[in-house]
This record gives structure tokens, sequence and C-alpha cells, in this order.
């Protein structure tokens, strides 16, 4: 069984991987928000977005979001992005890690 819920749900592979990013990028960032205690209104002066686009993220709506901006919120959240990029593994050309940042 996929891991990818967007899967059993659309035939279109770019569709479904989109949204299965989506998501995950979505859990991770709600999680640290609710890890750091912050509220709505501190979540987004932190994250340099408005309260209402915070208040749209809290709401699950995340086809007004790109993959841009949630990467960038991650990364203002405290954690770093590693990309790596192998186009001799055909089974896996690009791997990336997210990993909290050292104070």
């Amino acid at each position: 069984m996929t891991q990818n819920l967007f899967a059993m749900v659309t035939e279109d592979p770019i569709e479904s991987n989109i949204k299965h990013l989506k998501m995950n990028l979505f859990m991770m960032l709600t999680q640290r928000i609710r890890q750091n205690g912050w509220t709505q209104v501190v979540a987004a002066k932190e994250l340099k977005i408005t309260q209402p686009r915070m208040s749209n993220l809290f709401k699950g709506k995340l086809e007004k979001f790109s993959i841009d901006a949630l990467l960038e919120m991650v990364v203002r959240s405290g954690y770093d992005f590693d990309v790596d990029v192998d186009s001799t593994n055909k089974a896996s050309p690009l791997s990336f890690q997210l990993k909290k940042r050292k104070k």
C-alpha cells in the first residue's frame, strides 16, 4: 500500500505528489508552531506572513499555498533544508532532508 494517500484519489502522479508534499509540509509546520506555543498572531510574525494567511494555513487551505511558500515557512520556523542530487541513481535521483537548525 502506498504512503501517498493522494495517489488513491487521483491518477495524475504530478498532482498526487504535489498534494502529498504540501500535506507533509503543512503537518510539520503546524506541529512546529504548536511545539513553540505560538498563537496564530505570533506564528504569522515569526514566519513573516499575515495573520489571515496563517489562519488559512491552520484551516488546511493548502490550495492557497505554493510549495515554495510552505518551504520558506519551514525554514523560518527553525529548519535547514538539505538537497542532494545524484543523476546516476535512477531509483532516487533527488533526496532532501529537513534538519533542525542548531542555535
